[in-house]
């Protein structure tokens, strides 16, 4: 039941909390334990360890209130005012990212496992033309798919704050050099755009920040 966070300096000391599933669920607030309550225990589970992942991140932050962090109508977490952060839940570990919120920048995370399993068929599903062309040039190979479908994710909630919507993969391209281009349908926008991933073994993790300009 680990819980440890580490300030990232390529986004100004955000903290980023990772904690193992199983954590006590004596560290939520009461109206994210009735919330949790109410979900299928698999899915319980995970969620107790985000909220315990993001209430450190946002103390470590700088937050000093008490209040319940649930999910807003996108069931992104709706964050304290004054503040930015993001939660992601995969194989046994939940990621949060929380840092004040500085000039319109938000964040967003996303965590992903490669794997046994090969699962290159939803290329066409997740990358625009010119992406999947650059991927099937370059070998088509399932660990760079995952790694544009995670920044992917970890951009779209990034962008939340911003475009309270579900934002389709098409909607981003990302480039080999790492450069993010948004296609939005809404014609939301201009954004400024950044993110960082990072491989931990089989874990890849993924930060993504936005800020309108």
């Amino acid at each position: 039941m680990t819980v440890v966070f580490e300030r990232l300096d390529e986004f100004g000391g955000a903290v980023l909390v990772r904690a193992t599933f199983g954590q006590p669920e004596s560290g939520l607030h009461p109206a994210e334990l009735a919330w949790a309550e109410s979900k299928p225990p698999r899915r319980r589970t995970e969620l107790v360890a985000g909220r315990i992942a993001i209430r450190r991140a946002l103390t470590e932050a700088g937050w000093t209130g008490d209040g319940p962090v649930l999910p807003n109508p996108q069931g992104r977490p709706s964050m304290p005012d004054g503040f930015t952060g993001s939660i992601t839940h995969k194989d046994g570990v939940a990621l949060a990212i929380a840092s004040p919120l500085m000039g319109g920048r938000t964040l967003g995370v996303d965590s992903e496992v490669l794997g046994d399993r090969d699962r290159s068929a939803i290329a066409p599903k997740v990358l625009r033309p010119d992406e999947l062309a650059r991927w099937q040039a370059d070998g088509s190979s399932w660990p760079s798919l995952l790694e544009i479908f995670s920044m992917k994710e970890a951009v779209y909630k990034a962008l939340t704050p911003h475009v309270p919507r579900y934002i389709g993969f098409d909607e981003c391209e990302i480039a080999p050099d790492g450069g993010i281009t948004m296609f939005l349908a809404g014609g939301e926008g201009s954004f400024q755009l950044r993110g960082v991933s990072r491989w931990e073994g089989e874990r890849l993790i993924c930060v993504a920040e936005a800020s309108v300009g």
